[in-house]
């Protein structure tokens, strides 16, 4: 081993501990909590019909959910949940909705 390989391997050794944890729990998909600020600021509802709204963008309050949302990411859905990009891709209830609602393209 040269010196110069020495010092690129205790480089990248030394980076190591800089590098936090991470557990494969933490790794799947969250719910959002309905006490989060996010959810808060945004009036996050799990429910469409329990939210007040009003029609936005051409589309009639009533049809406003989450599952027809540009944020909402059906590719990986699970169940009536998907991840929201609004919401650092945690879950979101497809029949749900909240202020940051934009129709898809």
């Amino acid at each position: 081993m040269t010196r110069r390989d020495f010092i690129q391997r205790a480089s990248a050794l030394a980076v190591l501990p800089l590098i936090p944890a991470i557990s494969f729990e933490s790794l799947a998909a969250a719910k959002v909590p309905l006490d989060d600020p996010a959810a808060k600021a945004l009036r996050y509802v799990e429910d469409a019909t329990l939210a007040k709204r009003a029609d936005k963008m051409g589309v009639a309050a009533a049809e406003q959910v989450c599952s027809n949302c540009r944020f909402y990411i059906t590719a990986n859905a699970e169940g009536d949940y998907a991840p929201c990009q609004l919401f650092q891709n945690r879950l979101v209830a497809g029949p749900g909705w909240c202020a940051g609602w934009v129709p898809t393209a």
